[in-house]
């Protein structure tokens, strides 16, 4: 592995007190980076572990464990000490790459993919001669980097965007060099992988609605694949602090902000609150056949970008987003958000695209026949 990955520079790592002769959290640290660079991640995790536990709190001691965790194969550890990261240092463009990493080793790739983007956003260049795909945590991983350029090339070559075409353009050719991966490589994964891609996007941003609970800010989330809730909530009752409950099923969740641990946050009726936008959430409302038609218009879009296929995703966000409206549903309140929320996850510049066009028309007091068929579709 090329010792690229965990150069960069100390913050303020403290030292405790070598009283009674043991090791101290320094040399506990610097114990960490040789295994670190020598390539021992298990004993790289427990030094540095060891340093936390000793008393050093600096994002560094996070930062370098994350990296050994992650190639130490437990990416749900290397991400918890990469948002500790992220949340202290939201602008150090590596922490967001490493936990794409991390999030494709789980196979989230929508997710991995979310993180490349931001890190490249934030600067991160990973040229240079420093990119070892053969030595990355996980190769699939890494592709969906050389994916996510190809699919900004695409989406911004249909917009007409040629400074961003040509950046990403430059910088896949660039990486596709240092690692012998073909353009054609690169595009044959990703017609391969974008319906998974979007179908993972479309399922986690529909699993979700964003509300308010009393005083607090609140995410409702559903996981799709094992059936768990999860509320993030935050606001001047949490003093501004995020904090999280969960539960492995609606009523675990119901019950988790009833007595659990952080039961004096909530008010009875913030539980029913809680219980009735869960009702809401898109994902719970939509058929499955519209959730499978979201799919394959997106996929159709991102796979062959064209003005018919533009007009069908222009046609589909018309009838979400108007949909509460024309059909005087409360349960379509989220329909226009999460959609947004879809668009953007994929691709902001598409989505502030989609959102111009659309707010040109005039906004339907009735919608056509065939958009009235589709919306009775998603009851």
């Amino acid at each position: 592995m090329k010792k690229i990955l965990v150069s960069v520079v100390f913050l303020s790592a403290v030292m405790t007190q070598n009283i009674f002769g043991q090791t101290t959290a320094r040399e506990w640290f610097e114990k960490a980076g040789e295994y670190l660079n020598n390539s021992d991640w298990n004993n790289a995790v427990t030094a540095y572990s060891e340093a936390i536990n000793l008393g050093i709190r600096d994002l560094d001691a996070y930062w370098f464990r994350g990296v050994a965790y992650l190639y130490a194969g437990n990416y749900d550890a290397s991400i918890t000490d990469f948002n500790i990261v992220v949340n202290g240092a939201p602008n150090f463009s590596s922490v967001y790459m490493q936990r794409g990493f991390s999030y494709g080793g789980k196979g989230m790739y929508h997710k991995a993919i979310a993180d490349y983007r931001t890190g490249l956003e934030k600067g991160n260049d990973p040229t240079g001669g420093n990119w070892n795909l053969a030595n990355s945590p996980s190769v699939p991983s890494s592709m969906w980097l050389f994916g996510l350029l190809h699919m900004e090339i695409v989406v911004n070559r249909f917009l007409g965007n040629s400074d961003a075409v040509t950046k990403n353009d430059n910088l896949l050719r660039t990486l596709c060099n240092d690692t012998n991966v073909t353009r054609a490589e690169v595009e044959t994964f990703y017609r391969n992988g974008i319906r998974g891609l979007i179908s993972d996007t479309v399922n986690e941003e529909f699993n979700k609605v964003s509300h308010r609970i009393d005083y607090h800010n609140a995410t409702l989330s559903r996981n799709t694949q094992n059936g768990h809730y999860t509320l993030n909530y935050g606001g001047v009752n949490t003093n501004g602090e995020t904090r999280t409950a969960t539960g492995n099923s609606l009523e675990a969740l119901i019950r988790e902000m009833r007595d659990g641990g952080r039961k004096d946050d909530f008010t009875p009726a913030d539980l029913n609150t809680v219980r009735a936008q869960a009702a809401l959430i898109p994902a719970v409302v939509l058929s499955d056949a519209a959730l499978n038609e979201t799919k394959n218009i997106l996929v159709n879009f991102y796979t062959n970008p064209s003005p018919a296929s533009y007009d069908l995703v222009k046609d589909w966000y018309v009838i979400y987003s108007f949909a509460i409206l024309n059909a005087n549903n409360e349960k379509y309140r989220y329909l226009e958000e999460r959609s947004n929320a879809l668009l953007s996850a994929l691709n902001d510049a598409f989505k502030q695209r989609v959102l111009l066009d659309t707010n040109r028309q005039t906004r339907p007091a009735v919608l056509d026949r065939t958009q009235a068929a589709r919306l009775v579709q998603l009851r």
